[in-house]
Parts: structure tokens; C-alpha cells; sequence
């Protein structure tokens, strides 16, 4: 059985606070970048290193990558949720237009608040429903995980990969790593991903060629 390290990195803080930014294109804030270097310092060798486009990763992804001479594979399947009208906008303005449509009774207007209680039924207007973003993070996971498995094969040294992505994009990998219930919100109310954290994965390749993973603490 041979064991792969998977390194799950959230960007860091923004330039821009409160706001909800999903496809939003927005740098890090000095502090944001920092964070990443706090994160990373002490990380074993990477084999390989996987970013969103979004330049709140990507920047770091690219400059870690020319440090340790490594390729960098930039991927939209690890782009945060897009959001649509509400992309980018302040959250008090969002919550606002909840508040509003609730005291209104307007039945017909989706809001902000809706989406958070149950988001596989309230897609953001003219934005990505959970559905295609779930598709695409698995599309991404599901690859990574068979090219472990041909490591394994090819008897290759345990690679150790570093993955820079979003909060949701996280949060989401998460849950299928620990088994919670998808479609569902306990992963998106009940675990908390600040920017700059860094999560380890383990993913372990059985003798049929399966692949485990889990959490390590």
C-alpha cells in the first residue's frame, strides 16, 4: 500500500473585504500574502501543483512554483463558485435585498438567504448551479486521485501535492473526504476554512489499486 500527501491551501485574505467574492477576480491583500508564505514554509517537497486561475491564487501558485522549480497546472475546475449577479457585491447589500424580499413576502425573488438554505434548489441568478459545481470538483478530485493510482503502478516515490483553491472548492472536497451527506449544507455551515489554512490530506492506494483517503489532524 503506498500513501500520497494532498495539501489543500485556501488563498488568503483579500484587498477587498465583505464581499462575496465567488469568480470575482481579486487580489490578496499584503496580509493575504503573507499568510500563504506562513502556510507553506515548512511543507515537505511538492511533486506536483495544482491552482485555480483566479490570480488571489494563482500569483502565489506561480511564484511558489518558480521557488522549487516545479510546473504549475492551472485548472477552472478549481475556480470558486460562480455567483452570478451577486458576484462581487457587498454581503450588506445582499442581506439587505433578503431582508427586504422576506418583509415583502416577494415569493418570486431569489435571494442570498435562500441560496444558503438549501442551494441545490436556489441557483444565483445567472450563475452556476450546484450541480455543475459539484461536477467539475469531482471531475478535478477524480483525476487526481487516478493519476495517485498510476504512481502507484508505476511504483513511483510518494508524491506530496499542493492544491490552492477557494473556500467553497474546499469545504466541498472535505465533505466527500469525510462522508458527509451531499447534497447538503452541514459542510458549508459547520466547517470553517480561514484564508491561509492549510489542510493535509492523506490518500492511500490498496493493493487493488483503490484509492482511500482521509483527514489528518
Amino acid at each position: 500500500m503506498s500513501v500520497f500527501n494532498v495539501y489543500l491551501l485556501r488563498h488568503g485574505e483579500l484587498v477587498q473585504s465583505g464581499i462575496l467574492c465567488g469568480r470575482t477576480d481579486i487580489a490578496l491583500s499584503d496580509i493575504g500574502k503573507q499568510q500563504l508564505i506562513n502556510a507553506t514554509k515548512n511543507l515537505p517537497k511538492i511533486s506536483n501543483c495544482y491552482s485555480s486561475p483566479l490570480v488571489r491564487c494563482r500569483e502565489f501558485a506561480t511564484q511558489y512554483c518558480q521557488q522549487h522549480e516545479l510546473s504549475l497546472q492551472v485548472l477552472t475546475e478549481l475556480q470558486e463558485m460562480n455567483f452570478g449577479d451577486w458576484d462581487g457585491k457587498p454581503y450588506q447589500a445582499l442581506w439587505q435585498l433578503t431582508q427586504e424580499a422576506e418583509t415583502t413576502a416577494a415569493e418570486t425573488t431569489l435571494t442570498l438567504g435562500d441560496f444558503w438554505q438549501d442551494p441545490w434548489q436556489c441557483q444565483p441568478p445567472n450563475g452556476e448551479s450546484m450541480e455543475s459545481f459539484m461536477e467539475r470538483v469531482d471531475n478535478f478530485w477524480q483525476n487526481l486521485l487516478s493519476q495517485l493510482c498510476q504512481s502507484e503502478l508505476e511504483k513511483a516515490d510518494s508524491l506530496n501535492t499542493l492544491v490552492l483553491s477557494h473556500g467553497g472548492v474546499i469545504r466541498y472536497l472535505l465533505a466527500k473526504v469525510l462522508g458527509l451527506p451531499i447534497p447538503g449544507t452541514y459542510h458549508m455551515t459547520n466547517l470553517d476554512v480561514p484564508y491561509g489554512s492549510l489542510i493535509h490530506l492523506q490518500v492511500f492506494i490498496d493493493n487493488e489499486g483503490k484509492a482511500w483517503s482521509k483527514l489528518m489532524l
